[in-house]
């Protein structure tokens, strides 16, 4: 009788190869979660592009509205009564501009002087401020000189129907004496006035 070796060649595998075979199922695993993580970051990009879009198309059609509205505005426009004309040009003329007067009102202040409040109230402007002493001159003829200037200047003065002084007061503040005076003047009444 004759014998005969038997080999089993499905032996148990290696260490190695075990380990090797790990390690390639856990890069198929990490390339699998890159690949579905660049999907997902990819779909995410998507939606807001989308989302961009929209706002995009709305945002012209809403300045294709105002294109149209502006056009039939002018469209409009073109056909002006006499009365539309007569009502602005009577507008225009009551309107009291304080940005003007302000201006001018400082332009007018010496440097000795300055304008430390103003109020506006039952069509009068009050005027607050402080002013430096001189020992040649009265404290009176300091403020009256200043109300002067304002009077004096057609520009500003045409908008009051009096300009005067309401008071003054000598103050002394850390070893100097100042004047504290108040000015009113009272705006001229024609109509409705617009302040602006």
């Amino acid at each position: 009788m004759k014998t005969y070796i038997k080999i089993n060649l499905n032996k148990a595998e290696s260490s190695e190869i075990v380990k090797e075979r790990m390690l390639e199922r856990t890069r198929w695993v990490m390339f699998g979660i890159l690949v579905f993580s660049l999907f997902v970051i990819n779909f995410r990009v998507w939606i807001i592009g989308f989302g961009y879009n929209s706002v995009i198309s709305k945002k012209n059609s809403q300045i294709q509205e105002l294109k149209n509205e502006i056009r039939q505005l002018q469209s409009r426009g073109k056909n002006l009564s006499k009365n539309d004309i007569m009502s602005f040009a009577d507008l225009e003329q009551d309107r009291f501009l304080w940005a003007r007067n302000m201006e001018l009102l400082g332009q007018m202040t010496p440097d000795d002087m300055a304008i430390t409040g103003m109020k506006f109230k039952r069509d009068k402007l009050t005027i607050k401020g402080i002013a430096l002493t001189f020992e040649d001159r009265k404290d009176f003829e300091i403020i009256d000189e200043y109300v002067q200037t304002l009077r004096d200047n057609k520009e500003f003065s045409q908008n009051f129907t009096r300009i005067k002084f309401d008071g003054v007061q000598k103050v002394n503040i850390r070893g100097q004496n100042i004047i504290r005076f108040e000015i009113k003047a009272t705006i001229k009444k024609g109509g409705n006035k617009i302040y602006s």
